[in-house]
């Protein structure tokens, strides 16, 4: 760089104490050599702070769980540093070299450096502004108007800030002496614009949001109807709409084809995403960011005792925190459970009027809840394969002593196919152990009886050879094929038992990779006033009002599904539906006792599954 004249540094060192301080801070060595660099680290740094500040606060009011503690913030804070400085550190060098490029590319560029640059910061506030606020979405929201509201400013006043950071950057990469005029004037309008855009922009998004996830309304009194008749809901991962028209084309599983024949099919739209997420969306009538439950594992930093559940937008700030601190402990990894759930399900809410459930092998169901009723919980099995003490895995405690038994006799013929290595290769004995629990209880008639079946998602979610793709490979696969089979004769077996005033709702999902290439699961409602043959179209938020309709218990109005009252013929409905609907059934209790030791080996048991990989 040529020297500088004293009276031109005179006039650079004025034109520096005419600005606010943070303009000094940035451009305090715009004169000296590598002056751009020196203020693109300085603007890098301050917003790192600023970032890993918004991203600490949006965890600890929206995290799932909430952060338990101030030293869980500052932990995370500590985690989160090093990602956030290398992030905004890119974005000032690109903000420089942008800019400098434009002013030589632009006609007339250097008349309008001024422009340039607060287009420069204008659109990266821009950037920061929907990140956030697409990150707020994803992870749901806690509270109602004045909440939204106030993460609106929130996350204005940061992108504005981090926006008026790389005008800074950017002002700085076109500085020479004698040209510090013009940054100041560049744009009263055009900040109006920008504010304003910014404002709908986070509004959109956060209110959209807040549509999708209504706050919980706490329990208030409300009556039922009384029913004659139970309710058996069974769920069948890894068999969508698509999968079992390609089987019933090919002549396999009869007895569903015959159920379907029977029953009011409802075509059910969901949310691209992980089983737990599923079932447990069909369990509590809410979708993931409300009731807390989204992939099959969360993380839990060292030092931290919150767990940390990954979500589309902020799983690439963990992992980069895990890259970027390689000195610490291991990050560990905790399998999703009940303690992350926030919401009722169909059974609990059952329970607040006394009616029992008997609920087996349901994502997210332990620690068992304490009944009315008998709670198997996803845990179960993995207990009776590893052995040792139960922790909260079955309720009643005694009932662990009759899956013992059932254990035994379900894996007698194939010893190999309870062993925790065992994977896929013990997914159809899976079904069977929780098939013949649910069949028990069943016949112990008990109001509702759920059970949860993915041994078939199992095993149809295995890789695909390249020649004829996965569904052609399944319509050949021997060992699906006599799962499917025997997995038709079972459901159909233990269905045609129900009684005539008993509903049966039968459920399949896709799964992880639906090999038919369709992403719709189905209901299959029989029961009294079931119009046989129907055919509709549902969402995967109608199961819980329709499941609670059954039994009698009115609709809720803070649940976004609907009762299928379609399915009935013409006069007839459910038995809730003539009761008065209730605000809501209220948040869930935490469980008391939090984690368990037998975490890793529920977590061996799910990458052995397929589940983690």
């Amino acid at each position: 760089m040529p020297p500088i004249r004293d009276e031109r540094l005179e006039e650079l060192k004025e034109a520096l104490r005419r600005r606010g301080y943070l303009d000094r801070v940035i451009l305090r060595d715009a004169a000296a050599p590598w002056g751009w660099l020196k203020g693109s680290l300085k603007a890098a740094l301050l917003a790192a702070l600023v970032l890993d500040l918004a991203f600490v606060v949006m965890l600890a009011f929206l995290g799932s769980p909430p952060l338990a503690s101030a030293g869980d913030a500052l932990l995370l804070a500590l985690y989160l540093a090093p990602i956030c400085g290398l992030l905004t550190l890119a974005v000032e060098l690109a903000a420089g070299a942008l800019t400098r490029l434009l002013e030589s590319l632009v006609p007339r560029g250097r008349g309008h450096s001024a422009r340039l640059a607060w287009g420069i910061g204008g659109a990266i506030a821009l950037g920061f502004a929907i990140y956030l606020s697409l990150w707020w979405r994803g992870r749901g929201e806690t509270g109602g108007d004045w909440a939204t509201i106030g993460f609106v400013v929130f996350i204005l006043l940061i992108s504005l800030f981090l926006g008026r950071l790389a005008s800074l950057t950017a002002w700085l990469s076109l500085l020479r002496v004698g040209r510090m005029r013009g940054l100041g004037k560049a744009g009263g309008r055009f900040q109006a614009i920008l504010v304003a855009l910014l404002i709908v922009v986070i509004a959109g998004a956060l209110w959209r949001s807040r549509r999708e996830r209504v706050p919980s309304t706490p329990a208030g009194e409300f009556s039922t109807a009384p029913v004659e008749g139970r309710t058996l809901w069974v769920g069948v991962d890894g068999l969508g709409s698509s999968l079992m028209q390609a089987m019933e084309r090919e002549g396999h599983l009869p007895h569903l084809a015959a159920r379907a024949a029977a029953s009011c099919t409802v075509n059910l739209q969901r949310p691209a995403a992980e089983p737990p997420a599923i079932w447990v969306t069909a369990a509590t009538g809410f979708a993931p960011p409300r009731h807390g439950v989204g992939g099959v594992e969360s993380a839990i930093l060292p030092g931290m005792g919150t767990p940390l559940a990954a979500t589309g937008w902020s799983a690439p700030l963990f992992e980069a925190a895990r890259a970027l601190n390689p000195f610490v402990p291991p990050i560990k990894e905790v399998p999703v459970s009940g303690v992350h759930r926030k919401d009722k399900t169909v059974w609990e809410i059952l329970a607040e009027k006394g009616v029992p459930s008997y609920v087996v092998n349901w994502w997210a169901t332990w620690p068992a809840d304490e009944g009315p009723g008998v709670r198997i919980t996803e845990r179960a099995l993995f207990r009776l394969e590893s052995g040792g003490a139960p922790d909260r895995e079955v309720f009643p405690p005694e009932r662990l002593t009759d899956l013992e038994k059932v254990y035994a006799s379900t894996f007698a013929a194939n010893p190999a196919s309870g062993s925790r290595d065992a994977g896929p290769a013990g997914a159809p004995a899976m079904d069977r152990f929780h098939l013949e629990l649910a069949s028990a209880g069943w016949k112990e008639r008990w109001p509702l009886v759920a059970v949860y079946l993915n041994g078939l998602d199992v095993l149809a979610a295995a890789p695909a050879r390249q020649d004829h793709g996965r569904l052609g490979e399944l319509l050949q696969d021997r060992e699906l094929i006599d799962h499917l089979e025997n997995l038709d004769a079972a459901v159909g077996l233990l269905a045609d038992s129900a009684r005539p005033d008993d509903f049966v709702i039968l459920e399949g999902d896709p799964g992880r990779n639906d090999p038919a290439g369709g992403s719709e699961g189905f209901l299959l409602v029989s029961g009294p006033g079931v119009a046989p043959g129907k055919r509709l179209s549902g969402s995967l938020f109608d199961v819980a009002p329709t499941l609670l309709a059954a039994q009698g218990f009115p609709r809720s109005r803070e649940m976004r599904g609907r009762v299928l009252r379609d399915c009935l013929l013409p006069g007839r409905k459910f038995g809730g539906e003539g009761v008065n609907p209730v605000a809501g059934f209220g948040p869930r209790r935490p469980p008391s006792g939090g984690g368990s030791e037998f975490d890793p080996e529920v977590l061996e048991k799910l990458r052995s599954l397929g589940y983690i990989r």
